[in-house]
C-alpha cells in the first residue's frame, strides 16, 4: 500500500556549479538476425526535445550515430513489416543507455529480449536483467494468462484475488532485488536507473526517497540525479491525502476540460495510450466500474499520452474499447507538464480523487477500483 510521505522529507540537491558536460558521441550497432522489421527507430532526449532517429535494417544489421548531452535511457523500436512507427505497440522495445562509446545490441526473437553491451551503463543493465530474468518471466506469464482468460473467469472473484496476490508477491521479490542492487552500488550512476525499476508503476514515495538519499552525493547531484530528485518530489505532491494537481486538456472536439470543474464527486484520473497493451487490457475493468457507479457521484477522465500523429489511433481505441467517459489528450507523451506533475514514468497509472480533489487511492487495477468505490460510495 502506498504511504503518505509525512515525516520523510527529500533533502535539497545542490545546484551544479560546474560547466555543463561536453556532448558525448555514441554509436549503436545492432544485429537481430530474426527481425522482419524494415527499419529500426531510436527514441531519446536531447536537451528539452525528444529525438526520433531511424535506420534501415539490412539482413538484421542496423547502425545509429548521435550525440547526447548526458547519459540517458533510450528506446529501440522495430515495427513489424506493415506496421507504421506511429501506430505500433510500445511494449516490445529494447531498452538501451546512450553514453559515450559504441553500444552493441544483439539478440534473437523479440526486441525486448535483446541485450545491449559495450559501455558501463549497458553492462550494468545487462547484469541486472540477468538477475531478474526469472522473476520477470514469471510476471509476464502471469499477466499474459490473465489477459487470455474468458470473460466468465475474469469475473471470478476468487481467481482474480489469487492472481492479484501472485502478482503482488512477484513484484515484491523484484523490488527486493533492485533494492539490494542500490544498497550495494551507492556510487554507481546506474543506480538511478535501478531506482526507477524499483519504483515500477506503483511507486512508494517514502521507500524510494530513502533509497535515493542513501546514494552517494556524486550520484544524487548529477544531472540525472537532479531529474530523479524532481520526480520523487512530484511523487510527494501526489501522495495519498494530497490535493491532485489541476489541469486543462482538450477533449476529442478540442474543448478544454478542467479537472477542478469535476469537484464534488469522486474522479478517477486515468493515464493511458492507444499503443499501450496493458492499458487496453485494463480498460474493461474501468468500464465495469463506470457502468456500476458512473453518474452516482463518480466519473472518470482518461488522459491519453498518444502523440498528435497518433490521434486517429487514439480515437479508434476510444471507440473500440467502449470508453464512454470524458477523454482528453496530453500531446507530448511523457514530456508534458501534466505527466511531470503526476510523476508519470510508465502507464497505465490512475489516481482516485475524493469530492474535495484529494487523492484517496492510486493504481487501482483489476477489480480493485470497483471494490474501492463500493467502500466510499453509499449503496443504492
Amino acid at each position: 500500500m502506498l504511504k503518505l510521505l509525512s515525516v520523510f522529507v527529500l533533502l535539497p540537491v545542490a545546484t551544479l556549479v560546474s560547466s555543463a558536460p561536453a556532448p558525448a558521441s555514441f554509436v549503436v550497432q545492432g544485429y537481430l538476425p530474426t527481425t522482419k522489421a524494415p527499419k529500426a527507430y531510436l527514441e531519446y532526449r536531447r536537451g528539452s526535445a525528444y529525438v526520433t532517429d531511424s535506420a534501415v535494417i539490412t539482413e538484421g544489421h542496423f547502425l545509429f550515430k548521435g550525440v547526447v548531452d548526458n547519459p540517458q535511457r533510450a528506446s529501440l523500436l522495430l515495427p513489424p513489416a506493415g506496421t507504421s512507427y506511429t501506430h505500433m505497440m510500445r511494449e516490445d522495445v529494447a531498452i538501451i543507455y546512450l553514453e559515450k562509446g559504441t553500444i552493441t545490441v544483439t539478440g534473437t526473437g523479440r526486441p525486448m529480449q535483446a541485450v545491449a553491451t559495450g559501455t558501463p551503463l549497458n553492462r550494468e543493465n545487462a547484469s541486472l536483467i540477468a538477475q531478474t530474468a526469472s522473476l520477470q518471466a514469471q510476471l509476464t506469464t502471469l499477466q499474459a494468462a490473465r489477459q487470455r482468460r474468458p470473460a466468465a473467469e475474469r469475473d471470478d472473484t476468487a481467481l482474480v484475488h489469487r492472481a492479484d496476490a501472485q502478482e503482488t508477491q512477484l513484484t515484491k521479490q523484484l523490488q527486493a532485488v533492485y533494492a539490494a542492487y542500490l544498497q550495494a552500488h551507492p556510487a554507481n550512476p546506474f543506480s538511478l536507473y535501478a531506482l526507477a525499476a524499483y519504483e515500477g508503476v506503483q511507486p512508494d514515495a517514502t521507500a524510494s526517497a530513502a533509497l535515493f538519499q542513501a546514494l552517494a552525493p556524486s550520484v544524487r547531484t548529477s544531472p540525472q540525479g537532479q531529474l530523479v530528485h524532481q520526480r520523487l518530489s512530484n511523487q510527494v505532491r501526489t501522495a495519498i491525502g494530497a490535493v491532485a494537481p489541476d489541469f486543462s486538456l482538450p477533449d476529442p472536439s478540442g474543448k478544454l476540460m478542467k479537472l477542478a470543474n469535476l469537484r464534488g464527486q469522486y474522479v478517477l484520473v486515468d493515464f493511458w495510450a492507444s499503443w499501450c497493451q496493458p492499458c487496453r487490457a485494463e480498460n474493461p475493468n474501468v468500464a465495469k466500474a463506470y457502468a456500476a457507479y458512473g453518474g452516482k457521484n463518480f466519473t472518470v477522465v482518461s488522459i491519453s499520452l498518444d502523440k498528435q500523429s497518433a490521434r486517429a489511433a487514439w480515437l479508434k481505441a476510444i471507440q473500440d474499447d467502449g470508453l464512454t467517459w470524458p477523454q482528453v489528450l496530453d500531446l507530448g507523451g511523457f514530456n508534458t507538464e501534466v505527466t511531470q506533475h503526476y510523476a508519470i514514468t510508465s502507464i497505465p497509472q490512475n489516481f482516485l480523487l475524493d469530492p474535495q480533489g484529494r487523492i484517496v487511492a492510486k493504481n487501482l487495477r483489476g477489480d480493485a477500483l470497483t471494490q474501492k468505490l463500493a467502500q466510499v460510495l453509499p449503496a443504492n
